[in-house]
């Protein structure tokens, strides 16, 4: 969880200041979509990415034997799902309930990165209020 506040963090700052540049600004709609949808695919690599480690986590601890198994619990924890259908023995039980907490956090973390940019892009598409006043 903390090496994607660590790089959402970086990401936003990077982001921000590249927006803060005068020649960005001269970039149209199209490197606004792109902007948004490298930030989506990179959380959303993030998301996979601490999936992954949990599932690696439950096999290690002996819960499963196939990756594709531990991986799909994983998710399901994570998402906060809770299918059911598969469940870790009863000493490890609570470690789902933690990774759906650390999910819910994740995609909160997420969900307000992703408000950053587009409140920033449009605020730079926003017309000044001296361009609007020397043409009235």
């Amino acid at each position: 969880m903390s090496l994607q506040v660590v790089f959402v963090v970086l990401m936003l700052r990077y982001l921000i200041n590249i927006m803060d540049h005068d020649d960005w600004k001269s970039h149209g709609f199209g490197f606004d979509i792109l902007v948004i949808g490298t930030v989506l695919l990179m959380l959303f690599a993030g998301h996979l990415s601490q999936i992954a480690i949990w599932a690696i986590l439950f096999m290690k601890l002996g819960q499963f034997d196939s990756f594709l198994t531990a991986f799909y619990h994983s998710a399901v924890n994570f998402s906060s799902l809770g299918y059911g259908d598969i469940v870790m023995s009863e000493r490890w039980r609570l470690l789902g309930a933690l990774e759906a907490g650390n999910g819910v956090l994740m995609f909160g973390l997420s969900t307000g990165t992703i408000l950053s940019v587009m409140n920033r892009l449009f605020a730079l598409r926003k017309p000044s209020q001296s361009h609007n006043n020397q043409s009235n």
